[in-house]
């Protein structure tokens, strides 16, 4: 699990891989395969094909196998009997299609699946479908289904509550969303405390992150990720899925922490990174504005659901004299170039290193969980932090006019 800072985007995150183990092929070499077979009846995609990922902490996302649906039908395995989340991708590799049509479905299959299974029809799989041989695979189709009406009206809120203009209407949103999260949050409460150690059960913790934010997290919920990542360590103890469990716990801890904290004082250290087309901005070279700087990522969800709030701050005061330093913990670069332009992020001031989570920037300014923010004046030095939305027009409000 990268981040589950957030109830939304946990899960794999396509990054281009093209290595796989076949094209429907060695179907007649059945007893020889080591890993767990899945077969799967889908009406409407004759001739599409099918890839299968697992996301591996050290590569990315990597393609497992892949096969075309011939007749209706498609054999794919696993590389392992071992538990692995695995995202199974119907139709083109295009991700500009996500947000139009669901064509991917999660598996979780362990040791004890047996032959999986799948029915439905294409397009839109991934709300449609059935699957059979494999209980935690079942039981997070079962989640999801219960989950999906209200996280829809999770996100039209929170659509609503960033074209708000008053703190009034905003609190109000955001009031439905956490109302509406509950919920799911309740159905995972359940589900843990007789479950906890399915993977489903990780997958579930997202769903005690408040949409509205980390100041109403609550952090005895913590004890519920502390079940979790040790049941899992015990049925699973090959699997690395636990210590993300316990990375999510030292990040919330420290994001907790820094809400705590008064405003800084200090002058911002120098940061000195290449752009996208190689030509390296230093921060320094922004004194004499107010400068936010922003860490963020492409597959940060909570960081692009803040974006159309920091651009519309940006729009807003940048003719007053401020501006954004943007620092990127993508290991990618397209990913990176991508989601500047498709989120609008219109000023200059792109940095990244694509080094990921080993960031030097990070590194240099403690951060250990995205979004995170540092906002200097203009002589340079830090006056507050992790300021979003209507707190960061407010302060920019002081200070501007």
């Amino acid at each position: 699990m990268k981040s589950i800072g957030s109830f939304i985007g946990i899960g794999i995150v396509l990054c281009g891989f093209t290595s796989c183990s076949g094209e429907g092929e060695g179907q007649d070499a059945d007893e020889s395969r080591e890993g767990i077979k899945i077969t799967g009846e889908i009406s409407g995609a004759e001739n599409q094909k099918v890839r299968m990922w697992v996301f591996d902490e050290e590569s990315g996302n990597r393609m497992v196998d892949s096969a075309l649906i011939e007749n209706g039908t498609f054999e794919l395995w696993t590389d392992t009997e071992e538990m692995r989340e695995y995202m199974i991708q119907f139709g083109p590799n295009n991700p500009s299609l996500t947000n139009t049509v669901n064509n991917k479905i999660y598996i979780f299959p362990d040791e004890t699946a047996d032959d999986i299974e799948i029915t439905g029809s294409f397009p839109g799989i991934g709300d449609n479908y059935t699957i059979t041989g494999d209980q935690n695979s079942e039981d997070y189709k079962e989640y999801t289904a219960f989950c999906k009406p209200y996280y829809d009206q999770i996100y039209a809120f929170h659509e609503q509550a960033s074209a708000a203009t008053d703190t009034v209407a905003k609190n109000r949103f955001y009031k439905q969303m956490d109302s509406l999260n509950l919920i799911c949050r309740n159905y995972s409460i359940e589900f843990i405390e007789e479950n906890p150690a399915s993977p489903v059960s990780w997958i579930m913790l997202r769903d005690f992150y408040p949409p509205s934010g980390m100041t109403n997290f609550d952090s005895t919920h913590l004890a519920y990720f502390e079940k979790v990542s040790a049941a899992m360590k015990e049925k699973y103890p090959y699997s690395a899925y636990p210590s993300y469990i316990d990375r999510s716990i030292d990040n919330t801890l420290a994001q907790l922490e820094e809400l705590n904290k008064a405003p800084l004082t200090d002058l911002a250290p120098e940061l000195a990174f290449n752009d996208p087309d190689g030509n390296e901005i230093k921060l320094s070279s922004l004194r004499g504005k107010v400068v936010l700087i922003d860490f963020w990522a492409s597959w940060c969800g909570p960081c692009r659901m803040e974006n159309p709030n920091v651009v519309k701050t940006y729009n807003k005061y940048k003719d007053k004299g401020f501006t954004i330093y943007s620092v990127s913990l993508d290991s990618k670069k397209d990913d990176w170039v991508k989601a500047i332009e498709n989120d609008n992020l219109s000023w200059p001031y792109h940095v990244s290193d694509l080094k990921g989570w080993q960031s030097e920037a990070a590194a240099i300014y403690g951060v250990n969980s995205i979004p995170a923010t540092f906002l200097l004046d203009k002589e340079g030095h830090i006056i507050d932090q992790n300021l979003r939305g209507e707190q960061l027009e407010q302060k920019l409000q002081e200070i501007l006019g």
